[in-house]
């Protein structure tokens, strides 16, 4: 069972973070004290949340790879002498940046909890990365350390190559770790995972643990935010907030001991790290990891291993469900799924939990923080209409508010999504424009999303406030029309997009893949099936475009921001 733990922990000053991190934003002392006197913030770091599960189930197994198999003791005692070969051999020290890009893998645990013994902050950058991201993240974060993952996994691209030509460019880079099978592979000043883990590099330890005191408000991770305008943001996640939400999913999705988590997408981004590993972790449950994340090897994992629990993208939901070969695996010990970062198709939730008797959670989550969520135990209609409720609702402060972010609107509006409490960060790390521009003195966050809080206490998702297109004065929400949109019979996916136009403002279009079997889709017949479904005229779209695949981001949610590029280039050329 989750959470039936002992704990001790400490109700002292000691809450306070550090500020000797520039261009760090900590939380204020004050607000620290409140969550830690309130219980929230139980002080602990993420070691210690492994630490806990090595001790009170030692044989417990913690992770299966498609490598190797560890116990919760084998993985802490791993992380301990990882920890010191990177204290002793690359100088690795308190609120250091190493950069992750890690398939999802055991390695990248041993490697996430041994940065957590000695106070390092990891920057999770992201498989499907490149040299462009790979350089701003390095001169973002002054990042001493990189870990790549070399010829152990065919990933189809060499990432320690990457790693290896940018960082030259950076005099603060000074070491270099690759997971390899066959160290002769390895560029010159680069050391092997397996070597600095097993303690082989011959040097003798300079530090002990036990004399690192990590102070549990300051930052653990880096997260990055999705990158879809520009390069991605910095995401700075102190221990304490972060535990706080993994102990608070598990709660809400009631993960179980003896379950199989598995994240679905790179192990890396918060939908993982936080929903699916945080929260398996802090029940003492089992992670099973697959560097492929195509469906037949997600469905392969689910079987092999009994996998319980994850959380998928939408579009990985709707391969699942259209795969050929279906039938021909046993998905039957699905208990809870997870799925969010785009609107999830309601057809698609009443099939999961038709299917296998899932309980099903329909989330709206950011790496900044905020995760809403339905329960397992909801009404499915609930599950498939809405995202539910803040996952700690006595905890988490949630404003929905007007344009001009002053006033809090009516209940059932849609209207601006502003958080603050102790799951959700206080800043980008070294982005001061940003920060002024979404944070207030008081330290709510605007998150830029548009949601609704219904008269049943459930929250609906409208979109990004960049997806609300207005025309001639009209707001329309691009989520709520493809919902729409994707009911008809010969589109297999749509994203609608604004149209700049010079004397509207805007005008609607959408972008559609067609089912199989049909070539083509007018916006007259388009605009007949819309009437007849009771949409107003002006929300209608007034150009589509049929496109083979629609442009995805890195965790492969549909990037408007290329498609918003690409409609200026075809207006330009005509």
């Amino acid at each position: 069972m989750p959470n039936e733990h002992s704990y001790t922990y400490m109700q002292e000053s000691a809450c306070t973070p550090t500020t000797d991190i520039e261009g760090y934003v900590p939380f204020p002392d004050d607000r620290c004290q409140e969550y830690v006197d309130e219980g929230y913030w139980r002080n602990l770091t993420f070691h210690d949340v492994l630490d806990r599960a090595a001790t009170e189930t030692p044989e417990q197994t913690a992770v299966i790879g498609p490598h190797r198999e560890l116990t919760y003791e084998e993985l802490a005692e791993n992380s301990r002498q990882l920890a010191i070969s990177l204290a002793t051999e690359a100088g690795l020290e308190e609120n250091d940046f190493v950069v992750f890009q890690f398939p999802n893998s055991s390695e990248f645990l041993e490697a996430f909890f041994a940065c957590s013994r000695i106070g390092v902050i990891p920057v999770m950058l992201l498989p499907r990365h490149r040299e462009a991201e790979a350089r701003h993240v390095l001169d973002l974060t002054e990042a001493k350390a990189v870990f790549a993952a070399g010829d152990r996994y065919q990933l189809g691209f060499d990432h320690v190559s990457l790693l290896d030509d940018v960082g030259d460019e950076f005099d603060h880079l000074t070491h270099r770790f690759a997971v390899v099978d066959d160290e002769e592979t390895l560029p010159e000043g680069w050391t092997s995972f397996d070597a600095a883990r097993d303690g082989d590099l011959g040097s003798e330890p300079s530090v002990d643990l036990e004399d690192i005191d990590v102070n549990p408000s300051n930052p653990g991770v880096l997260l990055l935010s999705g990158g879809t305008t520009g390069m991605p943001k910095g995401i700075p996640r102190t221990y304490n907030d972060y535990v706080f939400q993994w102990e608070y999913m598990a709660k809400v999705a009631n993960v179980q001991s003896d379950w199989v988590a598995f994240p679905s997408v790179p192990i890396g981004h918060n939908a993982s790290l936080n929903c699916v590993i945080g929260a398996a972790i802090w029940a003492g449950a089992t992670i099973a990891v697959e560097p492929v994340l195509k469906p037949d090897a997600l469905m392969s994992l689910i079987e092999r291993h009994g996998g319980s629990y994850s959380l998928p993208i939408p579009t990985q939901l709707i391969d699942i469900l259209e795969h050929p070969d279906l039938e021909e695996y046993d998905l039957s010990s699905l208990e809870v799924l997870v799925s969010g970062g785009q609107k999830v198709r309601p057809k698609a939730v009443y099939e999961f939990v038709d299917r296998w008797d899932i309980g099903f959670c329909n989330i709206f989550g950011m790496a900044e923080g905020p995760l809403i969520c339905t329960r397992p135990e909801d009404d499915v209609d609930d599950q498939a209409h809405t995202v539910g409720r803040p996952i700690a609702p006595d905890a988490d402060e949630v404003r929905i508010v007007d344009e001009a972010r002053e006033e809090e609107v009516t209940r059932g509006d849609a209207g601006e999504l502003s958080v603050r409490g102790p799951g959700f960060f206080t800043g980008y790390l070294r982005h001061a424009e940003e920060n002024d521009e979404n944070f207030d003195d008081d330290g709510w966050f605007y998150t830029e999303d548009v949601l609704a809080l219904n008269d049943d206490g459930n929250y609906e998702v409208y979109g990004r406030l960049k997806d609300t297109i207005i025309r001639g004065g009209e707001n329309i929400y691009a989520p709520g029309l493809e919902d729409v949109i994707i009911e008809h019979e010969k589109v297999e996916n749509v994203a609608v997009i604004g149209i700049p136009d010079d004397r509207l403002g805007e005008r609607v279009g959408a972008y559609i893949e067609l089912v199989d079997g049909y070539d083509s889709l007018t916006v007259d017949e388009m605009g007949e099936y819309l009437k007849g479904q009771g949409i107003a005229v002006f929300k209608r779209p007034e150009r589509i475009e049929i496109v083979n695949e629609l442009p995805r981001t890195e965790v492969g949610k549909i990037s408007k921001a290329d498609l918003r590029d690409d409609i200026v280039k075809r207006l330009e050329s005509e």
